[in-house]
């Protein structure tokens, strides 16, 4: 059996020297080693974490931004829908005021005013200058109790109701007071109701009317004496009333009667009435000047 051999050494020498050259290209390699550690570090090590760090923010700060900015959106349009609504409104209502308060749309027309009620009693001028005042006012503002207490102050009108006839118009209605009786008062006579209110004055007394003698100088006299001379004129029997051709009181306890031929007959007050005519008809079968029957059960003829 053959020895192994012995193993077989390089000549070195003979060999090229490459450890300068390996030398080199790790030299030369080096510095490239080196940036493509940066690269990766820069490409794949630092960015990824600065990716997990920053993604989720920027997403999570992008859908919260956009939600506020939305909720901030509707928060302006809904201010701005109410600021709307409530300027309309209160545009709304100026020009309704306005409207009524204002306008010449809804103010008083002379045409459109309407007045019923009236009577020749009652005077017709003295009613239209109290309704011209409130020509060309607006409706609304048309103050009608003031209105119908200019009206009740004019001769002849015992009372009136004013309202309103929409659009432009005022409807009035006139209770026109009633004469009851003609007074004499220096030539004329003086027509008066039954609370002794003086209406009107003629030359001739109207036919239908008593006439009566009162003292018109004193308006607080006047009532109460009318008053109880129309309850006698009232009480008489048909056929002594058309004997009187005048009745007169200067009180209600001095009610005096004037008959158709002049006789002058003194009734008193206006008590005890049926009594008295009854006497005053017995007291006729006999001729006087003057007949007393203020006191019916001792009653007194004279001339």
């Amino acid at each position: 059996m053959r020895p192994p051999a012995a193993p077989r050494r390089r000549n070195r020498s003979a060999e090229p020297d490459r450890s300068a050259d390996r030398r080199g290209e790790a030299l030369t390699r080096r510095p490239a080693a080196r940036q493509a550690r940066e690269v990766v570090q820069a490409e794949v090590v630092e960015p990824e974490p600065a990716r997990r760090r920053e993604q989720p923010r920027r997403v999570v700060s992008t859908g919260l931004s956009a939600r506020l900015a939305e909720q901030a959106q509707a928060a302006r349009r809904l201010m701005l829908r109410r600021v709307g609504i409530a300027v309309a409104v209160v545009v709304l209502l100026g020009g309704l005021a306005w409207a009524l308060l204002a306008s010449p749309l809804l103010a008083v027309e002379e045409e459109a005013v309407e007045v019923s009620g009236m009577t020749r009693i009652v005077d017709r001028g003295a009613v239209r200058t109290a309704l011209d005042a409130e020509i060309g006012t607006p409706l609304l503002r048309v103050d009608t109790a003031a209105v119908a207490d200019r009206i009740r102050g004019v001769d002849g009108v015992e009372d009136v109701v004013v309202s309103r006839s929409w659009p432009r118009g005022l409807s009035v209605t006139v209770v026109p007071r009633e004469p009851v009786a003609a007074a004499r008062d220096s030539g004329r006579w003086v027509l008066v109701d039954d609370e002794g209110v003086q209406l009107a004055t003629r030359r001739r007394a109207p036919d239908g009317l008593p006439r009566v003698e009162l003292p018109l100088e004193d308006s607080g006299r006047t009532g109460p004496a009318l008053d109880a001379v129309l309850t006698v004129l009232g009480d008489l029997p048909d056929d002594l009333r058309d004997r009187v051709s005048r009745a007169g009181a200067e009180s209600p306890d001095q009610i005096t009667l004037r008959l158709g031929g002049g006789a002058l007959v003194r009734w008193g007050n206006a008590e005890e009435n049926a009594l008295k005519a009854e006497v005053l008809g017995v007291l006729l079968e006999e001729q006087a000047s003057e007949y007393d029957v203020s006191v019916p059960r001792s009653p007194t003829t004279s001339g």
